[in-house]
């Protein structure tokens, strides 16, 4: 399973309708499920570099990448991806390089 953690931005529009953003994660969490896409957690962090943090799991890192895409056609968010490892993942990757 990879797991993704996901620092999102609001778009103006976003930002205009804020008001909205808990029923919005509410949306995208149904249509990340149509993806195989889990949150595992999220956190809206207004006024740091980011408006949320989202940390999902996916058994497919392009299916991933799929959702990443249909949630900001939707035009309230831009987002930046990065694939996280946990210690034993980590470990196989370190010692590969030996």
């Amino acid at each position: 399973m990879a797991t993704v953690i996901t620092f999102l931005r609001w778009t103006e529009q976003g930002v205009r309708n804020y008001t909205e953003t808990v029923s919005r994660y509410e949306q995208a969490r149904q249509l990340a499920e149509k993806y195989g896409v889990t949150f595992k957690d999220i956190y809206w962090t207004p006024g740091g570099p980011y408006d949320i943090v989202c940390v999902m799991e996916s058994d497919n890192v392009d299916k991933a990448a799929s959702f990443q895409l249909a949630t900001e056609a939707a035009g309230n968010l831009r987002a930046k991806t990065v694939h996280a490892y946990g210690p034993d993942e980590m470990r196989e990757i370190v010692s590969a390089g030996t």
